[in-house]
């Protein structure tokens, strides 16, 4: 009976994933000191960059504050990620008026992976008027270049008074901005000429990690 043997090159880049990429943007850190911070071996940390071993959500997890990269961008090297301004309400309600976001705007920055091309920001969910599938603390990511009206798709929306709500569009004689909520209480509001489109909601997280 023969017997094919792999060749040990072959054997590489088992798991392949993008721990090697990330210690090249950050020459600063070590192995042993990314092991540490891990905690876990150097010898595991090198196991991890040859793809010898898999990349899973835990060991990304563990791995992404040192190297200050997301954990998606570990598991998926070929995914396009990209930061993205965490801001307040009040900062959203302002950008309705098509003024840019300001420094003083940006609560911190955060990643965002697989997500069209477009100018995004990222807003903290406030009560449950939004609940269905946005609860109270949860974020959402708002693609500011998109104002395309489609009916029930989600967007940030300018109030008059210069304040920021997110809702759901649904098209009508007049247009009406829906709750879209546990709560029977939240009442649909009248979109009215000086209501203006903040962005389109692109994606919702629960957690920003």
């Amino acid at each position: 009976m023969n017997t094919n043997l792999v060749p040990i090159a072959a054997m590489k880049e088992k798991y392949p994933n993008g721990l090697a990429d990330a210690l090249t943007r950050r020459p600063d850190v070590t192995q042993a000191e990314l092991a540490k911070a891990a905690g876990t071996s150097p010898q595991q940390i090198n196991r991890l960059i040859h793809g010898e071993r898999e990349m899973t959500a835990l060991w990304a997890e563990r791995l992404a504050p040192a190297l200050r990269t997301s954990p998606e961008r570990l598991v998926f090297p070929g995914l396009r990620t990209f930061r993205a301004p965490l801001l307040s309400w009040v900062s959203a309600g302002r950008l309705a008026s098509q003024e840019g976001v300001r420094k003083s705007d940006v609560r911190k920055y955060v990643y965002l992976a697989d997500l069209p091309k477009g100018d995004w920001i990222v807003l903290e969910v406030q009560g449950d008027s939004m609940d269905r599938i946005a609860p109270d603390g949860s974020y959402i990511c708002v693609n500011l270049s998109d104002h395309r009206l489609l009916t029930d798709k989600f967007y940030v929306f300018g109030t008059p008074e210069g304040d920021a709500t997110f809702k759901r569009y649904r098209h009508g004689n007049p247009p009406r901005l829906q709750p879209f909520s546990t709560n029977p209480d939240h009442e649909t509001i009248q979109m009215s000429s000086e209501t203006l489109v903040v962005g389109r909601v692109g994606r919702v997280i629960n957690d920003l990690g």
